[in-house]
């Protein structure tokens, strides 16, 4: 955490932030060189909701509600955005035009392999916390919809498998 809030520090210009808590949002309120923050957190009145200004909205939908490449960083947590994880890895490939931050239990194999195939950097500060540079990252329509196929196939594969061993 004391390195994300180092780094929370040297932000500037547009930042979406998703499922931080209190001290990170603090953190960001602090930042005079921040323009606009938009921050998705995850729970409303006890229910598990994205919410952007007190309006739910899902998370597979965030390509229409910030346009392309417009969002210059992203602080994520990968714990809430795990279940959505393969919808939003090409989201904030579009969405995003310089870092990404994951922070929490981070599968870094799994995020070598998706952002991989974007030609994105991926640095490991730690075990808990990645930055991805999508500041070369390259995304079309063609492109996006093989990988979301070869997904499928790999879980289906994955699928048939679990129920055949059973």
């Amino acid at each position: 955490m004391k390195e994300l809030k180092k780094i929370i520090k040297n932000l500037d210009d547009n930042v979406l932030g998703i499922g931080l808590s209190e001290d990170l949002i603090k953190e960001i309120e602090n930042n005079d060189k921040i323009i606009n923050c938009n921050l998705l957190n995850p729970y409303i009145k006890g229910k598990k909701k994205f919410s952007l200004f007190n309006k739910t909205i899902k998370i597979k939908k965030i390509r229409k509600i910030f346009k392309k490449k417009k969002i210059d960083y992203i602080i994520c947590n990968y714990d809430e955005i795990n279940n959505y994880f393969n919808t939003f890895v090409k989201d904030s490939v579009y969405i995003n035009k310089k870092k990404i931050y994951y922070f929490g239990n981070v599968d870094i194999d799994l995020l070598k392999y998706k952002y991989g195939r974007y030609d994105t950097n991926i640095i490991i500060k730690n075990k808990n916390l990645v930055e991805i540079d999508n500041s070369k990252a390259k995304n079309n329509f063609l492109k996006d919809n093989y990988y979301r196929l070869k997904d499928f196939k790999d879980r289906l594969i994955e699928l048939i498998g679990d129920i055949l061993m059973n």
